[in-house]
């Protein structure tokens, strides 16, 4: 190495440079490899058949996964029902044994107009298991072989050519025992459109105590699915997809199955359903291989521009300024295409000119702004972001009319079970009435989760009995009221109260204030946003929380609540969201409500294809925005704003300003070069200069 190069590669080793993220090419390349991802985040994820499928499989129409997690909500949800309506018997026949009734000696056909929904009610010896006395339908005391008479029991039975019952016992005093049989509820709502279900009760031993629905005899697969989900259903709920059919909208059987269970265990059934869905199909198989290829070509082109226009002008200016600090240039400092970068090479040239006492030739730095080389690079970007939210990203997702069916008639199960928990706790005031227990059957009712309060009111509207949570209502009753009902209290205030009452004839009321809270749980099985809202639109019942009576907002959902009231189901997609509304109750005692249930489900609960691809689409242009301006911010701060302050202060340094130090910023290629027009600086201050590559120079920092 000669002495000239010597000098200038002992001068760099004193000016040394950092690493990451320091330095004039670290954010381009950076920003390349951050591209690259994005790239290939676009051509795997903006796919319909998933990342793994698309490479390795062929594309196969498959339901939706929040489709199918739907149905096995669904299975459980009737399951539930299954175990509350043999809870609600064995509740009862608790009630009938803990008020003494038959002691009194009154007999069965009494208790059958206290509680018209058993069908046969039997008294039988617990020892020899004979019967003392029965009313109404058969009881088979044979179906209870086995149980533990000792104590109250539950177990399913289905007459030959009849429908499936629950017997329920209870023991009494003297070793008798009381056994009702209850009719199990496992109806489907009427179906809609093309909507095919089948709902099925299974018992452990895979006997099925009675089925509904569509007919599975002639479908083998689903036969086979049914089978394999009775099995599973033992240890828990789930869900099987079978193959879906070929045709133009593939349909594909989802059965779902789950146990039935009660607060005493498992009753050893089972619900299982099939239902016939949709399956969705990919409308392209690699729609994000275009974008991807786009996104790919303008980071290499925008790499490209960058490199050349500004990371390599300021490297080769770096290798000037070292050879004109270190006295070692042999001739001008080259130009560049920038013009800050154009601007320092000018004004170290005529400091290398003074340096040497030769004639001064001042040039014009010309070139382009380093922001316009940046802003072409972002504007590139975000315009592909632009093309990609506003074509891939603006997708609407196509919901089959199935769904929106089955959203509909899921939201009417829903309405099913709440019209069911208010009525069933005016039954039971009812019954607490007809037994007339007093002060035990009050702190029963009480126990009930579906009541915050149960008093009796006396003709002046004072309580005189009362168990659980202080009334929320006071006064007397309406006069015009009837002697049994369900009401609502209030239409505003902090809390809805709703309360059941029965006359007891002697001017007295039993009444029962429901808990608001509980009322949400026969509405979670809907799998959306359900609102229970009075003739008025408030808002009486959210299962998302709420504010008391807040009005609907939304004029679609007010629409679809208007809807249902004049007896029109109504179920629509709005936007991007599955809108559904029902009437409460059309007949019966929950009618003086005047309760609508309206529920919202996002479409992309739903894990539809089209709406995961145009959740991708949207995530992928707004991750390149948000590249773009880290791109943009990166060379503003790193790059461009330290070279303009050096092409500043180079050029005071040139017109013969020398009495402010030029101080490095960073430790980077502007930061050498600022280094070395400080250098400069002191050698024209100390001409005739010394080789300065020889000391340490005290004037700038490391």
């Amino acid at each position: 190495m000669d002495r000239a190069g010597g000098r200038t590669e002992k001068l760099s080793d004193q000016l040394p440079e950092a690493g990451f993220p320091r330095g004039a090419g670290v954010a381009s390349a950076a920003g390349l490899a951050l591209l690259v991802l994005t790239a290939l985040f676009c051509l795997l994820g903006l796919t319909t058949a998933g990342p793994i499928a698309a490479l390795f499989d062929d594309t196969k129409p498959v339901v939706p996964s929040g489709v199918a997690t739907a149905q096995r909500r669904d299975a459980e949800a009737f399951a539930k029902t299954v175990g509350a309506s043999a809870t609600s018997a064995a509740h009862d026949l608790q009630a009938v044994a803990d008020s003494h009734m038959l002691d009194d000696g009154r007999s069965l056909g009494t208790l059958s107009a206290v509680y018209p929904s058993w069908r046969g009610i039997a008294l039988l010896e617990a020892a020899s298991r004979t019967l003392i006395d029965a009313h109404g339908e058969p009881v088979q005391a044979d179906a209870l072989a086995g149980a533990d008479l000792g104590r109250p029991t539950v177990r399913p039975y289905t007459p030959p050519g009849g429908v499936p019952l629950m017997l329920s016992t209870v023991p009494l005093p003297g070793g008798r025992v009381l056994v009702a049989s209850t009719a199990l509820k496992i109806a489907l709502p009427p179906p809609g459109g093309a909507l095919r279900q089948h709902l099925r009760l299974v018992s452990d031993d895979g006997t099925i105590l009675g089925n509904v629905g569509a007919d599975v005899s002639a479908d083998a697969e689903t036969r086979d699915l049914l089978g394999t989900a009775a099995s599973a259903a033992r240890a828990g709920s789930g869900v099987l997809t079978g193959a879906a059919a070929t045709g133009s909208v593939p349909f594909a059987a989802v059965v779902a199955y789950a146990p039935v269970t009660t607060g005493a265990g498992a009753l050893g059934l089972s619900v299982v359903t099939a239902t016939w869905l949709p399956a969705d199909t990919a409308p392209a198989r690699w729609p994000g291989l275009v974008p991807a290829l786009a996104l790919l070509v303008l980071a290499l082109a925008g790499t490209i521009l960058l490199r050349r226009g500004l990371v390599s002008p300021i490297r080769r200016l770096r290798d000037d300024a070292l050879a004109v600090a270190s006295g070692t240039a042999t001739g001008p400092v080259r130009q560049a295409g920038t013009i800050e970068v154009s601007r320092i090479a000018a004004a170290l040239e005529r400091c290398r000119l003074r340096l040497r006492d030769d004639e001064l030739e001042p040039r014009k730095p010309r070139g382009i702004p380093a922001r316009l080389l940046i802003g072409l690079v972002m504007v590139s970007l975000l315009s592909w972001s632009a093309a990609v939210f506003f074509t891939l990203g603006q997708h609407s997702a196509q919901v089959p009319a199935t769904l929106v069916t089955e959203q509909g008639l899921r939201l009417a199960r829903s309405a099913d079970a709440l019209r069911s928990a208010v009525t069933s706790g005016l039954t039971g005031l009812r019954a607490a009435a007809r037994l007339n227990a007093g002060k035990l059957m009050i702190d029963r009712l009480a126990g009930d989760p579906a009541f915050r309060s149960v008093y009796v009111l006396d003709p002046a509207g004072a309580v005189s009995q009362r168990a659980g949570k202080p009334p929320l209502r006071d006064g007397p009753l309406p006069a015009d009221s009837p002697t049994e009902g369900l009401h609502q209290h209030n239409t505003s205030g902090r809390l809805p109260v709703v309360y059941a009452h029965v006359r007891l004839g002697d001017g007295r009321a039993l009444v029962a204030e429901f808990d608001i809270t509980r009322l949400t749980q026969p509405l979670q099985s809907a799998g959306a946003r359900v609102r229970v809202v009075d003739e008025a639109d408030r808002t009486i019942v959210d299962t998302h929380g709420y504010l008391a009576f807040t009005p609907l907002a939304d004029p679609a959902l007010k629409a679809a609540a208007a809807a249902a009231r004049t007896g029109r189901p109504a179920g629509q997609v709005d936007d991007d969201t599955i809108l559904a509304a029902r009437w409460v109750a059309s007949r019966g005692p929950a009618t003086a409500l005047r309760w609508t249930v309206v529920a919202e489900q996002p479409i992309g609960a739903l894990g539809v294809a089209d709406d995961t691809l145009r959740d991708r689409a949207r995530a992928a242009a707004l991750l390149t925005v948000v590249l773009a301006v880290l791109l943009g911010g990166w060379h503003e701060l790193v790059v461009v704003r330290p070279l303009r302050r050096v092409a500043a202060a180079a050029e005071r340094v040139a017109a013969g300003e020398l009495t402010e130090t030029v101080y490095p910023q960073r430790q980077d290629e502007i930061g050498t070069v600022a280094s070395c027009v400080d250098m400069c600086r002191q050698a024209l201050v100390a001409r005739p200069p010394a080789p300065v590559a020889e000391r340490r120079l005290t004037g700038s920092r490391s």
